[in-house]
């Protein structure tokens, strides 16, 4: 035992000297002359272009190295003048028993803190060639490498051709060379800078390959990319011959990080949820084939444009190069469920097989967008689609149906109760098989179709056995005269209804055209049996803030007395009346309709009689005929204008019992008047007044008949009469003649103008 352990002794002895004697040795040769002048040998030699190198040492430890810090290789001609590569630091780590020899073999290369430089011209060339180090015959220096590492590495690649720039950072990475195999691994970051719609990244990247250099495959043990929260791995070969087969895992762990990678034009309001994926690739490089299933897990999105969307999304598809198919998704809008099913086919030349099934409540789609915030609805609700053909240009169809349903909020007075929707659609129409509801007492039953989903377009033809107006249009009061907006659809077509009542009115027999866009009616073309007689009407109504309405109406042989009841409470007028008038305003009640009104008309009342109306009671008392209670007519012909409860009269030319009266002026609503009067007497009449008015001074035709100007004002009921001496004696010295007549055949032809003709 004590002779082994002497030999070993003298074995590490003779061991020890050697390597002492090789320190020595090694140590001598490469004195910082000869480092200095290798590393410059080796630099030009082998990079073929300039170099600068800081400072030269020589690194002794289990390894003996050339160490070169700050060294800058200049960049290619016709690039940017920076370098293209700076590294803090190049060890060169040398071969120990060729060194004894006087041999530099460089075994190893440690490249510390690297900045590479890769740029690509507008040419598309690039600037970049390999760095690694090629040996020249006879240089003094030979290559043998067993590895190459990189730490604290950076790359910055510029392509001016694309307008793109990535930043590799933090590089770690190291290369061994084993015989014919060629591994490496690592890490780096990759930061891709804000380009158009992506924003800026950094991609964390790990690897560990390896490369047969005789068989020319190439091994991915394991590559991983990750994005918090995108993180994917892969592993799998590419077989020299073009062969590839590689599969991985893609995993989202919170769509919500994503969302800003999500081009703006289509960036949903809201999206959550989680994402996994399992691929493979295989077949050959030049045309490899894609497999594998997608799985969703509590998605919920929001998108563009909407205040709420779906949630709760789950399921899974499959997919290949060509193709997404069995789809199976499913999600919720509130309580509503939403199924969808189907495939996509033909990436090339995509074919859309789609079919979605919703089955729920009306009250999960409130509030959805802006427009609908204020807008209540319930019913059950179901609805069939079939999506087919390009997704550029699909082909939908479907069905659809709604029942037992409720709807308020849509610019009405009281809220659309037990309505039923019924129909199909295809493409870009839908058609509506049937629609029925209530709106209070009111009834309605049509049918149309829809041509425009974007807008939300609908004709229909409408049948009601009534409709109340007094339950359609808003109550001012009761909702607070805040501004209203209606249901965001635009509707119209044509109505026939049996009796239509509201505003103290009743109209039978309505056939109208009609449209109703964001809570404004109007009434077009319409025409009714009304007030014992024909009336042709116009009616547009805003019941958003504030609220102008506007009625056109043509009337034909209508009874004087109520048309006049109901629009100005008058009860004292007989007859029948035709005429044209138009009204707006706001407001319905009294005080709205006395300081907002503004009207123009035309109207002429045959064969009629005044009864018991005051104002012409009290003025022929002042003419001195006493107990003219009742005043009959032939014809009435009425000029109106009214501007914010202010009438003008224009021209009122009355053929009574009594004689001819002519009268302009203006009367208030409030029954305040300022009227110039004409009046032009029956000889009977004329000779009465002469009797009791002896002093007046008038003329006389030849017929005998007076004529008299007088101004009437005070209150309506009221009256205070004088007479007009200005005007009386104009017409003594024969300045005004026959203006009565004239008068009323003009009155006559704007009237028949006005109704066509007739």
């Amino acid at each position: 035992m004590s002779r082994l352990l002497k030999i070993l002794s003298v074995i590490i002895g003779i061991i020890l000297i050697i390597i002492i004697a090789g320190y020595f040795a090694v140590k001598s040769y490469l004195n910082p002359a000869v480092v200095r002048r290798i590393a410059e040998r080796i630099s030009s030699e082998a990079i073929q272009r300039p170099v600068e190198l800081g400072k030269v040492g020589l690194k002794f430890g289990f390894k003996v190295g050339i160490t070169i810090d700050d060294a800058v290789i200049a960049d290619t001609r016709g690039f940017s003048s920076s370098p293209i590569a700076q590294i803090d630091r190049v060890t060169l780590n040398l071969k120990l028993l060729p060194l004894l020899r006087r041999q530099i073999i460089i075994g190893g290369v440690e490249l510390s803190g690297m900045k590479l430089k890769v740029e690509r011209n507008k040419k598309g060339e690039l600037n970049f060639a390999t760095l690694i180090p090629k040996e020249k015959k006879g240089s003094g220096w030979a290559l043998s490498l067993s590895s190459i590492k990189i730490t604290r590495g950076e790359v910055h690649y510029v392509d001016i051709k694309e307008n793109i720039e990535i930043r590799v950072k933090d590089i770690n990475q190291g290369f061994k060379f084993k015989k014919n195999k060629v591994s490496t691994s690592g890490r780096s970051s990759f930061y891709l800078l804000k380009h158009k719609t992506i924003p800026e990244m950094v991609l964390k990247v790990e690897n560990r390959v390896e490369y047969d250099t005789l068989s020319k495959n190439i091994e991915i043990e394991r590559l991983t990319v990750s994005y918090d929260p995108i993180v994917m791995e892969a592993a799998g070969n590419i077989e020299s011959k073009g062969g590839i087969g590689i599969e991985g895992d893609l995993r989202i762990g919170d769509l919500a990080r994503i969302k800003s990678l999500i081009p703006v034009n289509l960036r949903p309001v809201k999206i959550k949820g989680k994402v996994k994926s399992h691929f493979a690739i295989t077949g050959k490089l030049q045309d490899p084939q894609f497999d594998g299933h997608c799985e969703l897990e509590n998605v919920s999105i929001v998108p563009k444009g909407m205040e709420r969307g779906v949630e709760k999304i789950s399921g899974a598809f499959s997919f290949n190069r060509d193709a997404v198919k069995n789809i199976l998704l499913q999600g919720r809008i509130g309580g509503t469920e939403l199924k969808i099913s189907g495939a996509v086919t033909g990436f090339n030349d995509p074919r859309l097989n789609i079919t979605a099934k919703v089955n729920g409540d009306l009250r999960d789609f409130e509030s959805m967008t802006a427009q609908m915030q204020r807008i209540s609805m319930q019913g059950p609700l179901t609805v069939n689609v079939t999506i087919k053909g390009n997704p550029e240009k699909p082909f939908y169809s479907g069905d659809y149906l709604i029942h037992n349903a409720a709807i308020n909020g849509i610019g009405l007075q009281k809220p659309i109760t037990d309505f039923y929707l019924k129909g199909r659609f295809e493409q870009e129409n839908a058609r509506i098989e049937r629609c029925s509801g209530h709106i209070g007492s009111t009834d309605f039953s049509f049918n149309g179709v829809i041509s425009d989903f974007k807008k939300l377009k609908v004709e229909i033809h409408n049948s009601s056995n009534l409709v109340d107006l007094d339950e359609l249009l808003p109550d001012r009061k009761k909702s607070g005269g805040g501004k209203k907006e209606g249901l965001p659809l635009l509707l119209n077509g044509d109505l026939h209804i049996k009796t239509l009542t509201g505003l103290d009115m009743v109209y039978k027999n309505v056939k109208a055209d009609f449209s109703y866009e964001n809570g404004i009616i109007k009434i077009d073309n319409g025409t009714a049996d009304a007030f014992d007689g024909k009336v042709d009407l116009d009616f547009y109504y805003n019941s958003n803030n504030p609220e102008p309405y506007k009625i056109n109406t043509r009337m034909t042989s209508v009874s004087t007395k109520k048309i006049l009841k109901r629009f100005l409470k008058f009860e004292n007028l007989e007859g029948r009346l035709n005429g044209v008038s138009n009204f707006s305003g706001k407001g319905f009640g009294l005080k709205e309709v006395v300081s907002n009104l503004s009207a123009s008309g035309n109207i002429k009342v045959n064969n009629g009689a005044f009864k018991n109306f005051v104002f012409l009671t009290k003025m022929l008392e002042w003419f001195g005929m006493k107990n003219y209670k009742d005043l009959s007519f032939k014809d009435f012909n009425v000029s109106f204008r009214i501007n914010k409860g202010k009438a003008t009269v224009d021209d009122w030319a009355l053929s009574s019992s009594v004689g001819d009266i002519l009268t302009n002026g203006t009367i208030g609503l409030d029954g305040t008047i300022k009227l110039y009067i004409t009046t032009t007497l029956s000889k009977k009449y004329s000779n009465m007044v002469k009797q009791y008015h002896g002093d007046w001074i008038f003329p006389v035709d030849k017929k005998g008949r007076a004529t008299i100007d007088l101004i009437a004002t005070g209150k309506l009921l009221s009256p205070k009469f004088s007479l007009d001496k200005n005007k009386i004696k104009k017409r003594i010295k024969g300045k005004i003649k026959n203006e009565f007549n004239k008068k009323k055949k003009e009155w006559e032809k704007k009237l028949k103008k006005l109704f066509g003709g007739k």
